[in-house]
């Protein structure tokens, strides 16, 4: 391990940069006869391409990218979204907050060094990315929230468990804590660091402990400050891998051939910068093709050497065209003296390679280094970090393979496995016992991660008793499923008095959220998707209803101005201004007068040919559209005709650069159709449903926001992925099922399944108390309803753990439950 870690990406080479040229101007189509068309129902030409978003859009509606789909979501954001303005490190450094790079609402707190700070200077581990001028309006934390005498170690040390103060205690040479979940490893790694400077009067500014989110830095700095005076903690750096290679890039990147101040720049930058090498290549470079480079290459810095050589010899054009703009994309950035996200790990590690002053500046300032969350470590943040330790071996890693989570990041589990290979002679402590879960949970979760082979042998324990087994219910379809779990949810806070916060409902994907929003709203149960939007606020689902307001009223201006440029037409804002003139005055919708050029090319006459083309093509498809939903037998079958012809499928996967995303979109709009053939099947009205019943249906579900004032009751629906490192009373993990967990694109021969296998583990040791499975027997896709079947993780737990509930067993308990309760009242 330690030899491949050792091989650094080569980023710095100087290659011609090949003059950049414009792409030549389109030819404007032919314009046919638009009534000839309609009633021959020909197909217009396909464009494709995505436009730019509104500001409206940017505010309002989601960002997609992993940040929101972890994996799909969840989790921290991709480097490439992550400033949203370039910024002049020297002059502006007050913007370059930390979390505008980690992706998180959260201020990371990164050390100051000694001599930056008086010494009547109250420590507050703040940014090293702060500005240096005083800002009065900033509110100071009150001194007595900081001991102000030291702790009482002997009464610490009695408070933890023989394994948690062992690691506490074990100060020098490699350290490797495997922490189950629910051990309390935030405890330990805050209480270790208070030993070493308060009991071990190891100097605060020679500890560095390292975290890969804003919010863990800045937990272990809020719990370390409760612990020790603020005199003792001078100089700590308390940090992300990001901000502590910013701070020695704002030293030393002179020493590289950049100039000071140096610029970071913003996705909008890079996608400009790529742009035009793809144009010099007299390619004619799509926003998707951009951004499916942008993020090779950002998978290629993470990855290392032999990630960029195995793209050089993929059969993939997407691969072979970002590996041959590699390096002329680095000298390009170096060129214009700026950097990018991934830059803030990579340069710093060549300076310390590179420069012996460097090296020997941050080998003499750091002797002790900690890292949390270790499982989550790319093998290019490895190597920083060994670049930053030196000869040094006084480091402590804390994780739990059996929680590695993130590979499709680039994080390699194989790190934490083969620690002990890299520091011979490394202690290893184990914290086992789990304090959050009950035992039985413990256990059913133990049997399942049993079953990856790769994975360090250990075995939780809990002392928590409990009574209730793990609960496996299977229903009938995802409709079933949501309103099964919203009604148990809604029993336990009424019967067992549980807060809603208490109660969490996990998914795989974010897709997954909708029956269950729709479920909450249906009872008027206040609810919170966690660190993402609802359903309707999706892009994709308002583009397509915006499609399906237009098709049922052409006098819906609003949803027409939403969705004329989407997919792209290239019909600009000037021209939509030209079109808004004649409307006006005429009197008439914005629909209208499209119609009249489609009739008319020259009613308005600064209008183009290219663009009364375009115009005709729309208003074409709207036509044709009009006519398949009042003839179709379904108007579901419409609904997936109207997603076929707009090329929809096909415009989400050109735009997006992760599959995984583009798969999440399209199951939304798959949601869509799944909602629109529920409701013709359950229509009450005794009358065959209309498109504007649909549309009347779906704007009261969009104006019937559950009450959001009791922010502390909501139940809590997020992924898996976004639950990592939280815990909850009642825990409802649903979709259990082939294909959703694990995920389609899992196999054994990639060992993805021991990834979805660990996911699933995750969300099991979620739950405090109650733990309940949930999946369906049925599942819509694109309005059919295909059998499902369970997922094999089901199969894997130990059954004296496990109550296993067929959807036909569930049925004939609940008619139990109803002759039970009848009789009681036939009784009273």
């Amino acid at each position: 391990m330690k030899e491949e870690t050792n091989q650094s990406l080569d980023l710095f080479s100087h290659l011609e940069i090949p003059e950049q040229k414009s792409p030549e101007p389109a030819q404007d189509l032919p314009l046919l006869s638009f009534s000839e068309s309609i009633s021959a129902q020909e197909e217009g030409p396909q464009v494709e391409g995505t436009p730019a978003p509104s500001p409206q859009e940017e505010n309002q509606e989601e960002s997609y990218g992993s940040s929101f789909y972890e994996e799909d979501d969840f989790l921290e954001q991709e480097p490439l979204e992550f400033v949203s303005t370039p910024v002049n490190v020297s002059e502006r450094s007050e913007e370059l907050e930390p979390e505008s790079m980690e992706g998180t609402p959260d201020h990371i707190e990164v050390a100051v060094s000694t001599e930056a700070q008086s010494e009547d200077t109250e420590v507050t581990t703040t940014s090293e990315t702060s500005s240096s001028e005083e800002k009065p309006s900033a509110p100071k934390r009150k001194r007595e929230e900081r001991p102000k005498e030291p702790r009482d170690s002997a009464a610490i040390f009695l408070s933890l468990s023989p394994e948690q103060a062992r690691a506490v205690q074990t100060i020098h040479g490699p350290l490797l804590i495997f922490a189950g979940a629910g051990s309390g490893k935030t405890r330990v790694i805050s209480n270790r660091i208070a030993h070493m400077i308060q009991d071990h009067h190891i100097p605060a500014g020679k500890i560095v402990a390292l975290s890969f989110t804003n919010k863990s830095a800045k937990e272990m700095g809020e719990r370390v400050r409760k612990l020790i005076p603020r005199n003792l903690l001078k100089g700590i750096t308390l940090s992300t891998f990001h901000s502590l290679g910013l701070g020695i890039l704002k030293k030393h990147i002179e020493k590289l051939g950049y100039k000071h101040p140096f610029l970071l720049l913003n996705q909008a930058d890079q996608e400009g910068l790529v742009t035009g090498m793809l144009v010099a290549q007299k390619l004619e470079p799509k926003r998707p093709q951009i951004m499916e480079v942008l993020s090779k290459i950002s998978r290629i810095k993470n990855s290392g050497e032999d990630y960029l050589a195995d793209m050089r010899t993929s059969m993939n054009e997407g691969d072979l065209l970002a590996a041959s703009l590699f390096h002329q994309y680095q000298d390009t950035l170096k060129e214009q003296n700026s950097i990018d996200f991934d830059d803030l790990i990579l340069l710093p590690s060549k300076l310390l390679r590179q420069f012996e002053e460097v090296r020997d500046e941050y080998h003499k300032k750091f002797q002790y280094f900690m890292v949390d969350e270790f499982q989550d470590t790319n093998p290019i943040q490895y190597e920083f970090l060994r670049a930053l330790m030196g000869e040094s071996d006084n480091l402590c890693v804390v994780g739990d393979d059996d929680q590695s989570i993130y590979a499709f990041r680039g994080s390699d589990v194989s790190l934490i496995l083969g620690f002990e290979n890299d520091f011979k002679g490394a202690s290893v402590i184990r914290l086992l016992e789990n304090y959050r879960s009950t035992d039985i949970i413990v256990s059913a979760a133990n049997s399942l991660i049993r079953h990856n082979l790769s994975r360090r042998s250990k075995e939780l324990f809990s002392k928590v008793p409990g009574a209730l087994k793990v609960k496996y219910v299977e229903r009938g379809d995802e409709k079933d499923e949501a309103e099964w779990v919203a009604e148990k949810i809604r029993e336990e806070i009424i019967k067992e008095a549980r807060k809603g916060s208490q109660i969490a409902i996990l998914f795989r994907t974010n897709f997954q959220s909708r029956p269950f929003e729709e479920a909450f709203r249906a009872r008027e149960m206040p609810y919170k998707v966690v660190g993402g939007y609802n359903f309707f606020d999706r892009k994709e689902v308002r583009d397509l209803i915006s499609y399906i307001r237009l098709i049922a009223n052409q006098k819906d201006d609003a949803s027409l101005l939403r969705i004329i440029n989407y997919p792209k037409r290239g019909i600009g804002s000037g021209s939509i201004s030209l079109v808004h003139e004649k409307a006006a005055q005429n009197k008439e919708s914005l629909y209208e007068t499209l119609f009249r050029v489609c009739e008319s090319p020259d009613f308005i006459p600064d209008l183009n040919r290219k663009i009364s083309s375009e115009i005709y093509n729309f208003v074409n498809l709207i036509e044709k559209a009009k006519k398949k939903f009042s003839s179709s037998p379904r108007l579901f079958f419409a609904l997936r005709e109207l997603i076929a012809d707009l090329g929809l499928e096909k415009e989400i996967v050109l735009e997006e650069k992760e599959e995984k995303v583009a798969k999440a979109r399209i199951y939304n709009m798959s949601e869509l159709v799944n909602m629109l053939a529920f409701f013709e099947e359950n229509n009450d009205s005794g009358e065959k449903p209309t498109l504007f019943d649909f549309i009347n249906r779906l704007a009261m579900l969009m104006e019937d926001e559950p009450n959001d004032e009791k922010e502390d009751n909501r139940v809590q629906l997020l992924t898996i992925h976004q639950s990592k490192g939280l815990e909850f009373e009642s825990v409802y993990v649903v979709g259990l099922e082939e294909g959703i967990l694990p995920s389609g694109r899992a196999t054994v021969e990639d060992q993805s399944v021991d990834e979805e296998r660990r996911l699933m583990y995750v969300a099991m040791t979620r739950a405090k108390r109650h733990l309940c499975l949930t999946g369906a027997a049925n599942r819509r896709k694109f309005g059919e309803q295909l059998a499902s079947e369970p997922s094999r993780f089901l199969k894997e737990i130990d059954p004296e753990t496990l109550d296993w509930l067929s959807n036909e067993e569930t049925r004939q308990q609940e008619t139990s439950d109803f002759l039970q309760e009848l009789e009681k009242l036939k009784i009273g």
